[in-house]
């Protein structure tokens, strides 16, 4: 979680998943891998030896970009991907959506994103396009992950940890893990795209104050929210062990306002809820 949460965050993240039971091993490069006696054997470029039974690559993807020499589309040198514009269209009668699109984001500038809940939205709304529609792509995607069942966390917009970060947590209760979210919804997968959902006004909650200070060594990181700025205004929001609330996010990130108390926009998501 390094590209995605500040630094004191994944270090605490990583320290909870060793608890967990997970063996972390930081800094390692896979050398060769082969498949021997019903085992798959890593050899690590330190000289380890790692005999397991399954592996799995979580690497992220390359676009596939052979199309765009023979139909005369541009790519973008930075971010991969054919390149679009705000209405996913490439060149005249050719639109592309998912992940293989780099597209204009109207509040974020030019992005390329790789989540499924961007494929689905990004999806309908080229297939409205071509049809005359001239809608432009105002969604934000959002991404998911549990870490463990008691940590879970919720992103939205530009999420990069090389941005400048405001957190502002509070003691999280049992009801605040990605296992209480499964159990009360009674099913299997804690969060389904949320499309185009959004909250049609926010309330600020009338909570205990709260500072935006920073993390203090040995904290114990219940719940909270932590902002990603770009020259004071809000371009990403991480809700950590706080679900449901996709579309408060939407709107302050779709407002694109600067904000002088980050602690009155963390109120917004009710985090000092017990």
């Amino acid at each position: 979680m390094g590209k995605v949460l500040p630094e004191y965050l994944s270090n605490w993240t990583t320290e909870k998943v060793r608890k967990e039971g997970v063996n972390v091993m930081p800094n390692t490069v896979v050398k060769s891998a082969k498949y021997q006696d019903k085992k798959v054997i890593l050899k690590l470029k330190d000289g380890q030896t790692i005999k397991t039974d399954h592996v799995v690559a979580a690497v992220g993807l390359e676009p596939r970009v052979e199309l765009a020499k023979s139909a005369r589309m541009e790519v973008d040198s930075d971010l991969g991907g054919f390149r679009v514009n705000a209405e996913l269209q490439a060149r005249s009668n050719i639109w592309v959506a998912g992940d293989a699109a780099c597209f204009y984001d109207l509040k974020l500038g030019r992005r390329r994103v790789e989540h499924h809940d961007h494929a689905v939205v990004s999806g309908r709304l080229a297939g409205e396009n071509m049809t005359g529609a001239a809608k432009p792509y105002w969604h934000q995607s959002m991404f998911w992950s549990d870490l463990g069942p008691d940590v879970g966390y919720e992103a939205i917009g530009i999420v990069d940890s090389g941005l400048p970060t405001v957190g502002v947590f509070a003691k999280g209760t049992a009801k605040d893990t990605p296992r209480a979210v499964t159990q009360d919804s009674g099913t299997g997968i804690r969060s389904e795209s949320e499309t185009e959902e959004v909250a049609a006004s926010v309330s600020v909650s009338t909570g205990a104050a709260s500072s935006a200070r920073p993390p203090q060594e040995g904290e114990d990181y219940g719940k909270g929210v932590i902002f990603y700025l770009r020259e004071k205004v809000i371009v990403g929001i991480l809700l950590w062990n706080i679900f449901n609330r996709m579309p408060i996010a939407r709107k302050v990130i779709k407002d694109g306002e600067e904000h002088d108390d980050l602690n009155e926009i963390a109120k917004l998501f009710n985090i000092h809820e017990d």
